[in-house]
Parts: C-alpha cells; sequence; structure tokens
C-alpha cells in the first residue's frame, strides 16, 4: 500500500454542533501515518480552554466525557490553533472519520485564530472507505449499527480491540481511525 503522501488523521471533540455561536471546540488530536507503512509516525494533542461552557450541550458532553478540570487550564483557542499549526508537515492528505464536521469546525477555529489555513483543500474521508468496504463484503446488516455508522460500530465489526470507555477521546479516535485504515488497506 502506498499513498502519495502521509496522511494526517484529525478529530475533535467539542461541547454541541453549534461551534462556535453556542459551543466550544475543546479538544483537536492528530496521528500522522507514514504513506507506505500507515505506521504512526507522530501525534499530536490538545485540549482548549472554553469560552461557552456554561451553553454546553450535555447529550455531546455524555459522549466526549471532557469535564471543566480537564479544560479549564488549557491553551486558549488561538494558542492550540498556533500549535497545531506548527506540529505538522503541510504537504500531508488530511483524513478525519465522517470529517464534514471536524474540518467545518477546525476550519473556523483556524479563522477565528486569524491563522491560515494551510492544507490542500482535499480531503480523505475515511467513513466512506469504510462504508464501500463494509457494503463489498456484505457486511452491512445491522440497521441499527449502520444508519449513523459511528466508530464503534465499525471497530466492533472489524473486530478491533478497545475499551469502550476510552472512546470519543480525539488522540484516542485518532489511533483508532489509523487501525481501522490499515485494516482495511491490508485486506483490499
Amino acid at each position: 500500500m502506498n499513498f502519495k503522501k502521509d496522511i494526517l488523521l484529525i478529530d475533535t471533540e467539542f461541547s454541541g454542533f453549534d461551534v462556535p455561536k453556542k459551543h466550544d471546540l475543546l479538544q483537536i488530536a492528530a496521528v500522522l501515518l507514514d504513506k507506505k507503512t500507515l505506521k504512526e509516525k507522530k501525534s499530536f494533542n490538545t485540549y482548549i480552554k472554553p469560552f461557552k461552557w456554561k451553553s454546553r450541550d450535555m447529550e455531546s458532553m455524555a459522549v466526549n466525557k471532557i469535564t471543566w478540570d480537564m479544560v479549564k487550564d488549557a491553551p486558549t483557542l488561538s494558542a492550540a490553533i498556533k500549535k497545531f499549526n506548527k506540529a505538522f508537515p503541510k504537504n500531508v492528505i488530511q483524513a478525519f472519520y465522517v470529517g464534514y464536521n471536524d474540518k467545518r469546525i477546525l476550519t473556523d477555529a483556524y479563522n477565528r485564530a486569524g491563522v491560515k489555513w494551510p492544507f490542500d483543500y482535499h480531503y480523505f474521508d475515511l467513513w466512506a472507505l469504510c462504508y464501500a468496504y463494509l457494503a463489498k463484503h456484505n457486511m452491512l446488516k445491522s440497521k441499527k449499527d449502520f444508519a449513523g455508522f459511528g466508530l464503534e460500530s465499525l471497530i466492533k465489526t472489524l473486530k478491533i480491540d478497545i475499551n469502550k470507555n476510552q472512546m470519543h477521546d480525539a488522540l484516542v479516535d485518532c489511533r483508532l481511525e489509523g487501525e481501522v485504515l490499515r485494516k482495511i488497506m491490508g485486506k483490499l
């Protein structure tokens, strides 16, 4: 398996889907995968100090399990974006799992931090690859598990071991997405 560029898997966690109007970006994580081996070369993880903590969506918070103690002393959005921007090369393939929200929220965060978006506008949505793979192998049998097609259902289907209590931490999810990519690419 050879990609043309290294793959940068990115994940975010937020206090609700209405970022930035009502909710905050709370965590950014990324894992850089080698273009030939898909092994992890480098990682990044930071929490972000929120400004709209009181308006957080409790359903979102129950999923990401981020507490005030985890973010109260975290860097500001601007500082976190600047740190993330310096962490990786820019000539990479950005990859997200169901990336619409992550990419939208992250590009908005770059704008609010006054930092120019450094990556190519193309990105690789791991969800699409996974859906096609599972469809081809007749593995989309559960209407409940694959209606929204969460990472947890995919991991279960692909028999990847994980402590479910760790899921929805952005760095853990990036590493799981890397494992999913390695597993699927190894079978193609």
